[in-house]
């Protein structure tokens, strides 16, 4: 059986995030491009299902990341190219990018490339801010949760046998019976 979102134990879950084995998705003989497939796809429906701000912030750092970095890495080859000599359909690629030589050409392109330097610091600050909000703060089991979470539902679950979605609704009714008791 491949396990989805609807049948992967919570704690499985927890396992194949942390070790990155992705054997425990099935007993299926799956290549590791299959099995990393469907691991993307389940994590993918987690962190839409969950909602969570963190997971949220770290998607939307990693989506500027990624615009910034191709901007930086196409901006240093066209001027690695202008290097070589003046090229009308490369200025207006930097030029595009916001990048213009103003004044003689090679004291220009110097300009740039010290601009496109704080581009780089730009990147360099988001890699950093992904790695802190990705650092596991504390050694949390994945046991402590979900006991936590019987205790606060007030409902006798099997630890080993939750589903990755039932945690999911299981943690979001939780959350929504501690503001509920928190207007009280």
């Amino acid at each position: 059986m491949i396990h989805t979102i609807e049948t992967l134990p919570i704690v499985t879950f927890v396992k194949i995030a942390e070790t990155n084995d992705l054997t425990l998705l099935t007993d299926d003989d799956l290549t590791k491009d299959e099995l990393s497939k469907i691991w993307d796809d389940i994590r993918d429906e987690y962190q839409k299902l969950s909602k969570n701000s963190i997971t949220n912030k770290i998607e939307s750092l990693k989506t500027k990341l990624f615009k910034q970095s191709t901007k930086y890495n196409l901006v240093i080859v066209c001027l690695e190219v202008l290097k070589y000599g003046k090229d009308d359909d490369v200025l207006e690629t930097l030029k595009d990018y916001g990048y213009v030589i103003k004044g003689e050409y090679w004291s220009g392109l110097e300009k740039i490339f010290k601009q496109v330097e704080t581009l780089r610091n730009k990147i360099k600050s988001i890699e950093d801010e992904i790695i802190k909000l990705t650092e596991k703060k504390d050694d949390v089991n994945i046991y402590e949760i979900l006991t936590n979470l019987s205790v606060g539902l007030e409902l006798p679950l099997k630890t080993n046998e939750i589903t990755t979605i039932e945690y999911i609704f299981y943690k979001k009714a939780l959350i929504k019976k501690i503001k509920q008791n928190a207007k009280k």
